[in-house]
């Protein structure tokens, strides 16, 4: 029995099914990698974004001439809110603004400043603090 040369070219169907799992399962294994780095991004867009928010709140702050630096005994602060520009941040950011007294002395008082930003993402909630010693030589 001979056989033609003709008939042997090409891949039979099963090696094309097989090739074709193969490169799928590649597939997905990429596929679940993009979604790890895009949550990571995600992730680290909203810090970088608290981060800012943080800045500007301890900035405002430090402008203000030392002795309209209230304290939680001359009224306190309370929480306010800052929406989100980063896509998927749809929670606004808690920023939490308090002055403790550092030293009462009447030639060098001084207070420490601190903002403490909280955001949710995913069901944990993550947080940044600022903070900045403030003093004035009389």
């Amino acid at each position: 029995m001979t056989i033609s040369r003709k008939n042997n070219a090409g891949f039979t169907l099963t090696e094309v099914v097989v090739a074709i799992l193969i490169i799928m399962v590649g597939m997905l294994g990429l596929l679940q990698a993009v979604g790890v780095a895009t949550d990571h991004n995600l992730k680290n867009q909203l810090r970088d974004e608290a981060v800012q928010v943080g800045e500007k709140y301890m900035n405002i702050q430090r402008a203000k001439p030392f002795d309209l630096l209230s304290t939680p005994a001359k009224g306190g602060y309370h929480t306010r809110y800052e929406p989100s520009r980063v896509r998927g941040g749809n929670k606004p950011y808690s920023v939490d603004l308090t002055v403790d007294e550092l030293s009462t002395s009447t030639f060098a008082p001084s207070r420490q400043l601190s903002v403490k930003v909280s955001w949710t993402y995913k069901g944990v909630t993550y947080e940044n603090r600022v903070t900045a010693p403030v003093s004035i030589l009389r």
